[in-house]
């Protein structure tokens, strides 16, 4: 991994970091809606807000991926921006109103975070150090 950063591929480390946080929000989230609607529609108002949440967690991963690909893959300025902010304020919200007061393990729940952390690093040393694209 050192040698292939060295090289000047912050770019495609910053794309494989945002596809891993897509997929493990893509991953939680598409497990959690199969679960939620095996036994029919949602029951109450809370297992119902409880599912949408998991459906922006999938679509949130989804698009997670499709940038990386697309995007932060080429260096792009609008990818970076794109999964910088949109994911960082999810991240952000997730931290301040799940995992601080205690709904969401805190090891569990900074996996998400600390991955979207790593990603902004190397996207952000890849704008600096690679050629960008729009």
């Amino acid at each position: 991994m050192k040698h292939f950063i060295a090289q000047g591929n912050w770019s495609a480390v910053a794309a494989a970091l945002y596809g891993l946080w897509g997929l493990l929000h893509l991953g939680l989230g598409a497990a959690m809606i199969v679960a939620g609607v095996s036994g029919g529609p949602p029951a109450g108002e809370a297992a119902a807000e409880s599912l949408m949440f998991f459906v922006c967690a999938a679509v949130f991963g989804v698009q997670a991926i499709t940038v990386a690909l697309t995007m932060n893959r080429l260096n792009s300025r609008r990818g970076y921006w794109l999964n910088l902010v949109t994911l960082g304020v999810v991240d952000v919200a997730f931290l301040a109103l799940m995992v601080r007061p205690g709904h969401v393990d805190p090891v569990g729940g900074a996996s998400g975070p600390l991955i979207w952390l790593l990603a902004a690093v190397a996207s952000t040393v890849a704008l600096r150090r690679e050629p960008v694209s729009a």
